[in-house]
């Protein structure tokens, strides 16, 4: 490439050439062209290869990367993917996702006004595998926060995004949807962590980010987030289906942002009371539910406060506007 592009579009993928084309077709099609794409394989078995080495002719890719093993985490093709980035922000393009051609010049442009802000992310529409919309609407900005801002942005500071949003969930829910700063990446090594984890990295990922600046939430619907409908790891812990050791890495994510962020005593008793009732109601055996309590206790140190402060805050929600509950302390 001639010139430093503004944009690095990594695009990390794993046995996914039945929606690679789709995918592929989104990114080139966008209507914003300043960019780079990165094409990352971590050892398919299907014929993703195939299709990325006809792609990988574009003169707009600057790297086919082809991994022999499986790197054995998702979040480690990130990591190879940004290291290999030249551009100021990056879009990490799921492989099963596609977007609408004014995604990145809606997310650049927001960017560009906003340059406290090191994430812009938008909604998305829910497709299923044959990229049909189903009504299932991942964003959490509830019916008419969601009629009254459509189009238009919000920016956050970022801690306080931390602190009132992704300490309860990860809103930033969708990689595709994403655009983030190169810098504030800085040389990885504050991110680490996330690349060691195979559900919860892009939770702690954004935790991590939004310490470096502002937030910025997009009302518009750009990205197609793909539901697949044998899907596992994170939506059995959001479903409470799990056999215990899919709230590990949830306990990781939460002990960082208690150490790195200051919550209000009663906030964090009621986040983790709210753990332990997850915990509580989660379908799994009684022996996994122990281990999964007793891991929670040694590394967050909740205990039988937290969990009655939470069904006692609950409880009073309903008459009281303000108590925190994940629903009423959204920003």
């Amino acid at each position: 490439m001639d010139k430093t592009p503004l944009v690095s579009i990594i695009i990390p993928n794993f046995n996914h050439s039945r929606f690679l084309r789709e995918r592929l077709e989104s990114v080139f099609n966008q209507t914003f062209e300043d960019f780079e794409v990165i094409l990352l394989d971590d050892a398919s078995t299907d014929n993703s290869v195939e299709i990325l080495e006809e792609y990988a002719k574009d003169p707009r890719v600057s790297h086919l990367v082809v991994n022999k093993e499986n790197s054995g985490s998702p979040f480690r093709q990130w990591q190879r993917g940004i290291e290999l980035s030249q551009g100021k922000y990056i879009w990490i393009a799921e492989s099963d996702d596609s977007c609408d051609p004014d995604f990145l010049l809606t997310c650049v442009a927001m960017m560009k006004n906003n340059p406290k802000a090191v994430i812009a992310f938008g909604g998305s529409i829910t497709i299923d595998e044959n990229s049909s919309k189903i009504e299932i609407d991942n964003d959490r900005w509830y019916d008419k926060r969601f009629k009254r801002r459509q189009g238009e942005c919000r920016v956050f500071d970022g801690i306080r995004y931390i602190t009132h949003n992704l300490i309860w969930i990860n809103y930033i829910y969708n990689a595709s949807g994403t655009l983030f700063r190169r810098d504030a990446y800085g040389d990885g090594s504050e991110f680490e962590s996330c690349m060691r984890m195979r559900n919860a990295g892009d939770w702690l990922f954004w935790s991590i980010m939004a310490t470096k600046g502002d937030v910025i939430e997009i009302y518009r619907k750009l990205n197609r987030f793909r539901f697949h409908s044998g899907s596992t790891t994170r939506e059995g812990v959001n479903k409470g289906k799990s056999n215990g050791n899919l709230f590990d890495e949830d306990f990781i994510v939460l002990r960082h942002i208690f150490e790195n962020t200051r919550i209000p005593i009663l906030r964090k008793m009621i986040r983790l009371g709210a753990l332990m009732k997850k915990i509580q109601r989660a379908q799994m055996s009684e022996e996994d539910r122990k281990a999964a309590y007793l891991k929670g206790k040694e590394l967050l140190k909740y205990n039988k406060k937290d969990y009655l402060t939470e069904r006692i805050s609950k409880t009073l929600s309903n008459f009281i506007p303000g108590i925190s509950t994940i629903r009423n302390d959204r920003l």
